[in-house]
């Protein structure tokens, strides 16, 4: 099922169609950036799409392709909606200008503190509150149909950082509002895709990277990455897990657009479950690699926090420049989830995956329109 190498002639062969008989099995193209290794291909997209087929009875067939050998990051959208491939991975933050609402969510990723929390806050959202969200996508000639949260994200650095001055013109790959937070703590913001953060940080081109520490182990950042700063300092929810194009969806079987809708909760479950997990396994193996987790000092925590007392407002004014209306409602919206998931999670959810679920499904997708 899944493809790692692909020439255009083959992508366009490959393409989900509806052609030919009505019992011609249907091809659904999946693409991403991301390495075959990523949590988000083998606990997420791999099973999603086996599920999907075994329940249709094998009416639909997925071609899944990775590292952006069809849909680089920063073309997914003209990839999808052209239908180079019918389905895939887009990250608002490459493509902030197509979409400016759902972008102005992800800008408060400094907020994130539980990837459970802002999953459950982001999918309730995008797929049924926001509607300047569901507008751009439409736009886009798109359907989202799951969201996730990293883990919270660090600094992984080539070197020890644990005071504000050892962040001082120091290159780090950080992208957003992160990029901002560095610049702020006096580094230089490298603004860069994460599938290429290995090879900027191996020649030099940045010291640091801004994500969760899993990636030590799905990009084999321990390789470059030596010290690891225990410094939470926000998520990144802002990933659409599978968005596939607006008339492939809409042409396709009942039966089909059914399991796709059941399971894009288990979708957005078992990447944010296996965010968590693999940020377990990275921190008992990143040892073995020769890395080390050191904690901040007063001064980094401080700048963070400080950092964040205005943030708030920034993304505001932002989102303004952007043609975002409303912008102080959206936000405060958004806000208002993220209070709302903390207390499902706390209080109903307790860590239980499937419990997970069924508050994705009762809050989210009973109510979304896809």
């Amino acid at each position: 099922m899944q493809k790692h190498l692909l020439g255009a002639a083959g992508a366009l062969i490959m393409a989900a169609t509806l052609g030919g008989t009505a019992e011609a099995q249907i091809k659904i193209s999946y693409g991403t950036y991301l390495p075959p290794t990523h949590v988000n291909n083998h606990a997420g997209i791999e099973p999603f799409a086996k599920r999907v087929e075994q329940e249709t009875g094998g009416k639909v067939k997925f071609e899944i392709f990775t590292g952006g050998s069809v849909a680089p990051a920063k073309a997914a959208i003209d990839q999808i909606r052209d239908k180079l491939v019918t389905s895939g991975m887009i990250v608002d933050s490459y493509v902030n200008k197509e979409l400016p609402h759902s972008y102005t969510l992800t800008e408060l990723a400094l907020q994130g503190k539980d990837a459970l929390v802002m999953a459950g806050a982001v999918n309730e959202m995008q797929l049924v509150d926001c509607k300047g969200c569901l507008d751009e996508q439409k736009k886009a000639g798109i359907i989202s149909t799951a969201f996730y949260s990293t883990a919270p994200y660090v600094f992984m650095c080539k070197s020890p950082v644990t005071k504000v001055d050892d962040m001082k013109g120091k290159k780090v790959r950080a992208t957003a509002a992160f990029g901002l937070l560095v610049k702020s703590m006096g580094g230089v913001p490298v603004n860069i895709t994460s599938d290429e953060v290995y090879e900027a940080m191996q020649r030099g081109q940045a010291e640091c990277n801004v994500g969760a520490d899993a990636w030590l182990k799905s990009y084999t950042l321990w390789d470059v990455a030596k010290a690891v700063t225990k410094q939470p300092i926000g998520t990144y929810h802002g990933g659409q897990l599978f968005a596939i194009n607006a008339e492939t969806f809409k042409s396709l079987p009942a039966e089909v657009k059914a399991s796709i809708k059941k399971n894009a909760p288990i979708l957005a479950a078992d990447v944010t479950f296996g965010y968590l997990q693999e940020s377990k396994a990275a921190q008992e193996g990143a040892a073995s690699h020769g890395v080390k987790f050191v904690e901040p000092d007063a001064s980094l925590t401080k700048a963070y926090e400080d950092f964040l007392k205005n943030d708030t407002k920034r993304v505001i004014e932002q989102a303004q420049k952007r043609g975002v209306k409303n912008a102080d409602a959206l936000i405060e919206a958004f806000l208002g989830k993220i209070a709302k998931w903390e207390k499902i999670v706390k209080d109903e959810v307790k860590g239980d995956k499937a419990k997970y679920i069924a508050a994705l499904n009762r809050e989210v997708y009973s109510k979304a329109s896809f």
